[in-house]
């Protein structure tokens, strides 16, 4: 339990927005997502999320709280749509600690302290978490979408159901283990909301301070509680300074710069 504690820290730390731009003045086009779907309310979910193809937050604050322990760092984040999700843990005078890569396939984390890389699939991830997440859940969860667990691209809607609570509206799309809950209120995705069938775990995300840049409107705000029967995990970030679709590129880390470490090593001691 102790090794899936920490596990779950490290994926929700993944959880963060954006990417940074090479060139200023140069935008990218981004079309909106479309639906199959006869539901106007998903359909309005849809046009309102943030659209980009490149964001970055290369300035963000984070608040972690693991029980009687809290630790803030500054950081960076870098996404390029559908290919990778970098982020950068950066908690003394700008020193990077800690580099984490998702890509499509896998997820790479790189200790610059002991020199050491990890890798993990995703199905491996679902194994210890029990919360099947993958690439593409994690890009949407970050970056205030509406998506469907498990789904590639934007398949799934015509089963999600829709209810209303108050002024808010209710996406619940449910799998045979799994049920996701959305909340769409004041025109805005607010919070995403997954749990298991027999309620052992929740994993949630709120959204909040949204904010104009280059035309995306987006939180400035990404609240992530993970929580179980023996443990609760608390994280928050700030994002100071983003920017969406500028034309950029990612540079993925080497991984023979580093040496091969054991996974169960990291969970038992990990760098952060």
């Amino acid at each position: 339990m102790r090794n899936r504690f920490y596990l779950n820290l490290l994926l929700i730390s993944v959880l963060l927005v954006g990417v940074i731009s090479c060139k200023p003045k140069q935008m990218l086009t981004v079309t909106p997502a479309q639906t199959t779907s006869a539901d106007a309310n998903i359909q309005s979910a849809l046009e309102v999320q943030p659209h980009f193809i490149t964001a970055n937050a290369n300035k963000l604050k984070m608040d972690i709280s693991l029980k009687n322990k809290e630790l803030s760092s500054s950081g960076a984040c870098r996404i390029y749509r559908d290919s990778v999700i970098q982020l950068s843990i950066q908690p003394f005078m700008g020193i990077e600690m800690v580099k984490i890569e998702l890509t499509p396939d896998a997820m790479y984390v790189f200790d610059q302290m002991s020199k050491n890389y990890y890798h993990l699939v995703y199905e491996q991830l679902a194994e210890l978490t029990g919360v099947p997440l993958s690439f593409y859940d994690f890009q949407a969860l970050v970056s205030n979408q509406l998506f469907t667990l498990g789904s590639e691209k934007d398949e799934n809607f015509d089963k999600i159901t829709t209810e209303k609570l108050g002024k808010s509206l209710m996406f619940k799309y449910k799998t045979n283990d799994i049920l996701q809950t959305t909340t769409f209120s004041e025109n805005q995705i607010r919070r995403v909301e997954i749990t298991d069938e027999n309620k052992t775990f929740r994993f949630f995300t709120n959204y909040s301070d949204f904010a104009k840049n280059d035309d995306v409107v987006a939180p400035k705000i990404i609240d992530i509680q993970f929580i179980n029967s023996k443990n609760t995990i608390k994280l928050k970030f700030k994002i100071e300074k983003i920017e969406f679709n500028r034309q950029m590129r990612i540079m993925l880390t080497n991984p023979m710069r580093f040496k091969a470490g054991n996974w169960q090593d990291f969970l038992n001691n990990p760098p952060f």
